[in-house]
């Protein structure tokens, strides 16, 4: 198996590792799911459908609940980034471009910016699957453990 092969297949094993707890946590709550990687941008694409907990008094999906998108897209990348050890958010920020509606199909795209030693920089954005209109970006560290 080359590099480009074990990459793909780790983005594989750990999306499906870390979003299938069994644990009723927070990231399984998200029902998000693997969409595609690329070796070659250090991208991965999770999709994310909007639910009913996560509305706003004005319909609209919540603010913490999208930061919690990011958080755990962010996360399951970084882990399987910090190879045999497990990452933790040192900083995470988000900016809200547009208003998420309920019912709406997300796709949200994480590259990885530098994958260091002792921080790994991540960046994100979150789109409309069906229209690709930016939603909200996002930026971060995580520190592997």
């Amino acid at each position: 198996m080359d590099k480009k092969q074990a990459w793909i297949h780790l983005v594989e094993e750990k999306s499906r590792h870390y979003l299938n707890l069994g644990d009723g946590g927070f990231d399984e709550m998200m029902h998000c799911s693997l969409k595609r990687c690329n070796y070659e941008e250090q991208s991965v694409t999770y999709t994310f459908p909007t639910l009913k907990w996560q509305i706003n008094e004005k319909g609209g999906i919540h603010g913490g609940a999208i930061a919690g998108m990011f958080d755990t897209a962010f996360g399951v990348v970084a882990n399987f980034t910090a190879g045999e050890n497990e990452a933790t958010t040192t900083d995470m920020t988000v900016s809200f471009i547009r208003g998420v509606e309920f019912g709406m199909e997300l796709e949200m795209t994480v590259y990885i910016v530098k994958a260091g030693r002792s921080l790994i920089r991540q960046r994100a954005e979150l789109r409309d699957a069906a229209t690709g209109k930016l939603l909200a970006t996002g930026s971060g560290s995580w520190m592997p453990l």
